[in-house]
């Protein structure tokens, strides 16, 4: 029998994005669940093979090339991070920030996750776009 690798569990509806952690990532990361109003999501993509090079200064948990997890930051850019080798390249979900004025933004430019399928989820996720 195989044993099912632990990752984010996502949920689209039509207006949220659901993310819900692991117990073992929420420690990872510093982070517990997040939730994404669908009207900040600017589109998904599954990431290159050196994404993890674009990551700033990170609070959490980072071996390169084993597990990367938590919130990274740079002038810009604010990323959410909770992957493992053993996902493969991880879905990039690129998201609007939060600005002063509009509370419908995030305060992350970027989720960058490793889920089963991030090719399905990305597809998934641009078509919800697409079709509002």
């Amino acid at each position: 029998m195989c044993k099912t690798l632990d990752m984010p569990k996502l949920e689209l509806t039509e207006d949220q994005l659901f993310i819900r952690l692991t117990p073992s990532e929420k420690l990872a990361a510093f982070h517990g669940d997040l939730t994404v109003n669908g009207i900040a999501i600017r589109g998904a993509a599954v990431a290159d093979k050196s994404w993890w090079k674009t990551l700033g200064l990170r609070i959490g948990t980072g071996l390169p090339g084993v597990i990367i997890a938590g919130t990274f930051i740079q002038p810009g850019d604010r990323a959410f991070v909770s992957w493992t080798r053993r996902q493969g390249l991880p879905l990039e979900i690129t998201l609007a920030a939060k600005m002063a004025s509009d509370a419908r933004g995030t305060k992350y430019t970027r989720i960058i996750i490793g889920v089963e399928d991030a090719q399905g989820w990305a597809d998934k996720i641009n078509d919800a776009i697409v079709s509002c």
